[in-house]
Parts: structure tokens; C-alpha cells; sequence
């Protein structure tokens, strides 16, 4: 039994020995390293396809970029007119703008006139209460008199002096007979001639006496002249027909004669019925500038009205500092529309000196090169151009050299504008 039950056992080990064990381990590996070849070549497919994408359509755009122009406006050049406009400041002022002082000392008395008023030559404008003034006229009026009796005085001196000349002219005479019959004594002949000799000096003494009382009384009337001059002072009148601009005293103040230390200026007085101008321009336009030129005048204030200006004076030199030549005009102002003071324009029409075109002022360039203009030639291609620059007129500027009318010129150039650029053209102006 043992021996059978182990022999029957081991073909049955034999054969299950003799069986191939499953390869679950190497088949595992092969599915874990397929998987991971998928993901990395999902990852791949998934990150450069895109990339490539973009890079592709950069590329086309860039491309597309290079082939399209640059859109630039442009503005064509206009020849300018034969005669070319001048704008320029100017200071507007009365022909006669004078203060008005005092001339003596007192109080005011009566004021006539105030802020506005127009006068005429002439015309009282305010009393000045003059006390001191007054008793210096009463004291020399009294010298007058009293000098007057001091000539009456010496005259009749004289009137006397002569009488006692007479008398000694006859005594000595009569002496001179006697003493010559030897009738008298010699000695008592000479006392004649003395005393009449006396007579005469005392004769001539009154006659100078006369003359230099003569004198005094026309000093002391002189000075009785000068006074009463001053006392017609107190009567403040109106030197011209003007406007009065400015008062500056009331009733009751005290008044300074004089314009200098505590003296106060009463009124100001204008002349408007013709107003001046004063221009400065600059030197190059000094050379078109002559008395009798005639120019228009305007002030913003006044919208729609132009005033006939015409140049009466010129500096002749200019000045160191804004290199401008001051230019004085004047304007007829019967109305009284303009005023003193204002600021106004004024246009001034000459010829030129050189043909000349126009631009609108966005088309320069400026550089080191000085400045230019972007030129857009028929083939659409940019030509940079040197020009020169005759005056700057604001929105436009003249070019006297380097363009000719009818070129056309970009406006605002940006970087794109290059030499031999192509651009596309819109938006033509002019």
C-alpha cells in the first residue's frame, strides 16, 4: 500500500513540473512602457503642433506686414500770393497822455470834472483854496505902494536939488562979475563956485536916487505879476480837448504844488480822438517798413470791424535784445470806439522779396540736418528734402527754397516715413 500509493504520486508531480509557468511580470513592463511612449508622444504632438501653428501664422503676418504700404496723409504746396500779411502786437496809446499837478500850494476848493468826463482846452476842472498865496500878494502889493511914495519922495528931492542948482547957477554967475571987478574977495568967489558945484552933485545924487527907485518899484511889481500868475494856477483847466482817465483828490485835500516828493497828481488827461500804435517788428521785415505804409488794424474785442492805420515814425535801429525795430502808426479815432491801453493786431500787407509756397506747418521734420519735408514722388515713393523756411505763419509756414508748388508732402510723418519708402496716399489736402 505504501509503496503503490507512491509510486501513483509522482508521475503527477512529474507532469505538473513539467507545466510552463505563466509571464504575467514581462507582459506588465511592455503595457506600462506603452502607455508612457503614448502620453510622451500625445505631449509632444499636443505642444510643438501649436507652437508651429503660431510661428506659421507670425510668419504670414509678417509677411502680409512687409507687403503693405504705410498709409500717410499729404497736403499738396500752394503757391503763395504776390503779397505777403504781416501779424503783429501792438500797444495801443493816446497821441497826448498828460498828467495833471498842481502848481501852488493849498487846499481844493471845487472839483468839476471826475473819471470819464471829456473836456475841452481850456475848461475848469477844479478851484484850489490858496491862503498863503494870498497874504504873499496882499505883502507885495504893500512894497508896490511903498516903493511908489519912495519914488515920490526922491523925485520931489530932485525938484528941490534943482531949484538950489538954479539958484547957485545964478549966484555964482553974479559972483564971477564981482569977483572979476574986483568988488569981492577971491576966497569968497570960490565958496560960490563950491556950493554951486555941490548943488550939482546933489542934483545928479537925486536923479540916480529916481533910477534905482524906479527899480525897485518895478521889482515889487514884477513880483506882484509873479504872484497873481500863481494865483491863476488855483484854477486847474484843461490843458486839450482829451478824457479824463484818472482823479485822484476830493474836496478838502491838502495840495502840494509840483510833481515831485509829496505832490499828487489831481488828473490825467488823454487825447483819444487819434490814438498811436506801437509795433515791434522784426528784423527781417524791418526793410519793408516806411512812413506812409498803411496797415490794418484790429482788437479781438471788436469782432468784425477793421481800422485804417497808417505808419507815421520808424525807430530807425533795432533794439539789442529782441533784434525788432519799434514802429509807431496811428489810427483816426472820431468815435472813441478804441481806447488807450488795448492790445491789438495789426496786419501789414507787402511785397515779397522772393517767391514763396505754402505748407501747412505738420509737415516739417527737424533735425540735425536742419529742417525737411517728406516729398511723396508719382511712384509713391519718399524723397526727404532740405528746405528753407521764409516765415512762419501760424497754421502754414513759407518755403522760399527746396519745394516747388504742386508737390505733394506728407503731413505728421511718423518713423515709417524713410527715404525711398513706399507709402499708400490718402486723405489729399490742400
Amino acid at each position: 500500500m505504501i509503496v503503490e500509493s507512491g509510486a501513483g504520486s509522482q508521475p503527477a508531480a512529474a507532469s505538473q513540473a513539467a507545466r510552463p509557468k505563466p509571464r504575467t511580470g514581462r507582459r506588465g513592463l511592455l503595457v506600462f512602457f506603452a502607455l508612457i511612449g503614448v502620453l510622451v508622444a500625445a505631449a509632444v504632438v499636443g505642444g510643438i503642433l501649436p507652437r508651429l501653428t503660431r510661428q506659421k501664422a507670425l510668419l504670414a503676418a509678417a509677411e502680409t506686414q512687409t507687403e503693405q504700404r504705410p498709409i500717410v496723409e499729404v497736403a499738396t504746396a500752394r503757391q503763395a500770393p504776390a503779397r505777403s500779411t504781416l501779424d503783429l502786437p501792438g500797444d495801443m496809446q493816446a497821441v497826448v497822455d498828460s498828467p495833471v499837478f498842481a502848481r501852488v500850494d493849498g487846499y481844493l476848493r471845487t472839483r468839476l470834472v471826475d473819471y470819464g468826463d471829456r473836456v475841452k482846452t481850456g475848461q475848469l476842472l477844479a478851484e484850489i483854496d490858496t491862503p498863503e498865496l494870498d497874504q504873499q500878494i496882499r505883502q507885495a502889493r504893500a512894497a508896490v505902494s511903498q516903493s511908489q511914495s519912495a519914488l515920490n519922495e526922491v523925485r520931489a528931492d530932485l525938484d528941490l536939488s534943482k531949484a538950489n542948482l538954479n539958484l547957485a547957477r545964478l549966484t555964482v554967475e553974479r559972483w564971477r562979475r564981482l569977483a572979476k571987478g574986483g568988488v569981492v574977495a577971491r576966497q569968497e568967489a570960490d565958496q560960490k563956485e563950491a556950493d554951486f558945484t555941490v548943488t550939482e552933485a546933489q542934483v545928479a545924487k537925486a536923479q540916480a536916487s529916481i533910477a534905482t527907485t524906479q527899480e525897485t518899484v518895478h521889482a515889487n511889481e514884477a513880483n506882484v505879476h509873479r504872484l497873481d500868475d500863481m494865483k491863476a494856477f488855483a484854477r486847474i483847466t484843461a490843458p486839450f480837448d482829451g478824457v479824463i482817465t484818472a482823479r485822484n483828490v476830493d474836496i478838502g485835500t491838502l495840495i502840494n504844488s509840483g510833481n515831485g516828493g509829496a505832490a499828487r497828481e489831481l488828473f490825467h488827461i488823454a487825447q483819444i480822438q487819434v490814438l498811436r500804435i506801437f509795433v515791434n517788428v522784426p528784423q527781417t521785415n524791418v526793410a519793408s517798413m516806411h512812413p506812409g505804409e498803411t496797415a490794418e488794424l484790429r482788437v479781438q474785442e471788436l469782432p468784425g470791424q477793421v481800422f485804417s492805420a497808417r505808419v507815421t515814425r520808424i525807430a530807425n535801429a533795432l533794439d539789442a535784445t529782441s533784434r525788432a525795430m519799434l514802429t509807431v502808426l496811428e489810427v483816426p479815432n472820431p468815435k472813441g470806439v478804441l481806447m488807450p491801453g488795448m492790445y491789438a493786431q495789426v496786419r501789414f500787407s507787402t511785397g515779397r522779396a522772393e517767391a514763396a509756397v505754402l505748407v501747412p506747418g505738420d509737415v516739417l521734420i527737424l533735425g540735425r540736418q536742419g529742417p525737411r519735408v517728406a516729398v511723396v514722388g508719382p511712384d509713391h515713393r519718399i524723397h526727404l528734402r532740405q528746405i528753407r523756411i521764409g516765415q512762419d505763419l501760424g497754421s502754414e509756414i513759407e518755403v522760399v527754397a527746396g519745394l516747388a508748388a504742386g508737390e505733394v508732402v506728407v503731413a505728421n510723418p511718423s518713423d515709417a516715413v524713410r527715404e525711398n519708402a513706399l507709402v499708400e496716399v490718402r486723405n489729399i489736402g490742400k
